[in-house]
């Protein structure tokens, strides 16, 4: 039986966890182990339907960043990200990842599309950030 180790996303090029004080907790979701449909269609007789589904499992992670992020906290997440990708261009990184359909940790390479940043206030030498959404799609 896998055990849970107390963490949701670690990349596995920096070894670091992603600190779990900066999830909202119900923003947080997974769909682990997605499947491709090829091609699907109708016997023209019996009219059963036929599935070709692609053998690769891909997972998608999406999850959001509490609100009222300082700048610095914003910069550690981005840091987070970057320290860990192997592709910056297209922004890879490899991730062990908490699956809930295995109930256990699986690895994979994921790649993280464009975050839209919402500036709450600004402060003399501050900025405050409304709530982030991150998504992070496997390959």
């Amino acid at each position: 039986m896998a055990t849970f180790d107390g963490y949701l996303i670690k990349a596995t090029a920096t070894n670091k966890v992603f600190p779990l004080e900066y999830i909202v907790w119900e923003g947080y979701k997974s769909t682990p182990n997605q499947r491709e449909e090829i091609k699907a269609y109708r016997d023209e007789n019996t009219r059963d339907l036929h599935r070709v589904t692609a053998s690769g499992k891909k997972t998608r992670i999406d999850f959001t960043i509490r609100g009222n992020l300082h700048l610095a906290d914003k910069k550690a997440i981005q840091k987070w990200f970057t320290d860990a990708e192997s592709n910056s261009a297209e922004r890879k990184i490899n991730l062990s990842y908490w699956n809930d359909e295995s109930n256990s940790y699986k690895t994979g390479d994921f790649y993280r599309p464009d975050i839209e940043f919402t500036i709450k206030e600004v402060l003399p030498n501050d900025l405050i950030y409304k709530e982030l959404q991150i998504t992070l799609v496997e390959y």
